[in-house]
């Protein structure tokens, strides 16, 4: 006997907020680390993409650390997944970079096209409308991970949405 069926994967706002609240553990521990942000701007940073991700415009996520000079030193590369069903949630963790005085944490926030299809008008509605913090702009700044060796990261899931990390060093 033989059957065929399909799966769905179904998620809240509640399985974005877990995912999105591991990523805010390792985002946390590695601006701590490197002393490059404060808990202030870190809440503001993990609210925005909370909201970009519960309006499915959030595609993924990237931390750069620069040093002093703006050479790439370590990233870590956050993809969003709405297929996510049947991942292994892993604990935060590999988050002790280096600090990096005069250095920088960047944070790249890559969006689909029904964000950027909107008009500046309705993005900035958007922003205004959900409090967000940084008006997330487009960037000319070169923040490919060229020069960096991929190995893969933890996964980050509830129920059918995730985050999987990639992270680079030198």
């Amino acid at each position: 006997m033989s059957s065929i069926g399909t799966q769905t994967a179904t998620f809240t706002n509640a399985d974005i907020r877990k995912v999105v609240e591991n990523f805010a553990a390792d985002f946390s521990m590695m601006s701590q680390a490197t002393g490059l942000r404060t808990r202030e701007s870190v809440a503001e940073v993990v609210y925005d993409l909370r909201v970009f991700a519960e309006y499915a415009y959030l595609v993924s996520v990237t931390l750069i650390l620069r040093d002093k000079d703006r050479n790439k030193i370590l990233a870590a590369l956050y993809e969003v997944s709405e297929s996510a069903t049947g991942w292994v949630s892993e604990q935060p963790g590999d988050n002790l970079w280096p600090r990096t005085p005069g250095g920088s944490l960047f944070v790249l926030a890559t969006m689909n096209s029904g964000w950027w299809n909107k008009p500046s008008s309705g993005k900035q509605a958007f922003i205004n409308n959900q409090s967000l913090h940084g008006t997330w702009d487009l960037t000319t700044e070169d923040n490919s991970l060229s020069g960096l060796t991929s190995r893969a990261g933890q996964k980050y899931a509830s129920r059918g949405y995730g985050w999987e990390r990639t992270n680079y060093s030198k």
